[in-house]
């Protein structure tokens, strides 16, 4: 095994010591009461920080028709300093030291886990209550579509979004026509699970995503989903969601697999 491509990159977070109510798990204060040595990064960030290796080892057809499956096992915290690689073989990783932070594979066409997503067929979009139920494991929606949510990707947004959140440098993501960085997409289930449900603190723990389709801004996508399972392990209470991302036309351009923690056991 060689290394096809790599990067060595410092962790960043805008502004870590700020109160973040949607999820305090990415605040110094929020992280530190549950264990955590400072403010987590959001897994699907760190994740959108491969992307660059991940194209430069596989070639932009991969943003088309290409495969991610990542596992995030430990935390990133802001002024890490990480090695991003990608072998030939297409395992990923990203690291601080020694320690693996992210693990995962890539590969072009479809994956061989896509057979197993289950497919959504709530794909009218809903608006958001007013109020919403708290996320528990009795509640949980499992064997049942989420509430699908309607998402517009205003150009000047998206490539914001690159560019700030992701340090994105590759044109194609900064364009008049920008594509939609795969970091973006690595978020949409959370926002999705947040359109019915009430929760929080929540870490990222695994994403399996499948790119169908270039996509770009510029249109209103339709993200639906369906919950697959929920599980409690080492005092964690895990969600798996199952979604598609949607062109305005109907057609499928990503599926995803995305699991979670939506209740956090305190370190300690």
């Amino acid at each position: 095994m060689s290394i096809a491509a790599q990067q060595r990159m410092t962790a960043f977070m805008d502004n870590p010591d700020a109160p973040r109510p949607g999820n305090p798990i990415h605040s110094t204060g929020g992280a530190k009461a549950y264990g955590y040595e400072g403010a987590l990064v959001g897994g699907a960030s760190v994740y959108g920080w491969a992307v660059r290796t991940i194209v430069e080892a596989l070639g932009e057809v991969w943003l088309d028709e290409g495969w991610a499956e990542v596992q995030f096992r430990r935390p990133v915290y802001p002024g890490d300093e990480l090695d991003i690689s990608v072998a030939d073989d297409g395992v990923f990783n990203i690291a601080k030291g020694d320690q693996v932070c992210i693990r995962g594979e890539v590969g072009l066409g479809e994956a061989n886990w896509l057979v197993d997503l289950a497919m959504p067929t709530r794909l009218k979009p809903d608006p958001r209550a007013d109020e919403l139920p708290a996320l528990t494991m009795e509640n949980a929606p499992v064997d049942r579509d989420l509430k699908a949510r309607a998402v517009p990707t205003p150009v000047d947004e998206i490539v914001a979004f690159a560019r700030e959140k992701e340090g994105e440098t590759l044109e194609y993501f900064l364009s008049q026509r920008p594509r939609l960085h795969p970091g973006w997409i690595a978020s949409q289930l959370t926002h999705l699970l947040h359109h019915s449900y009430d929760y929080g603190p929540a870490i990222h723990a695994a994403s399996h995503m499948q790119h169908l389709r270039p996509a770009y801004a510029g249109q209103t996508l339709t993200v639906a989903g369906h919950c697959v399972e929920v599980y409690e392990r080492k005092g964690h209470h895990y969600i798996v969601n199952d979604g598609a991302i949607l062109g305005e036309e109907g057609e499928i351009l990503v599926r995803i697999r995305h699991t979670a923690i939506f209740r956090v056991a305190k370190r300690g």
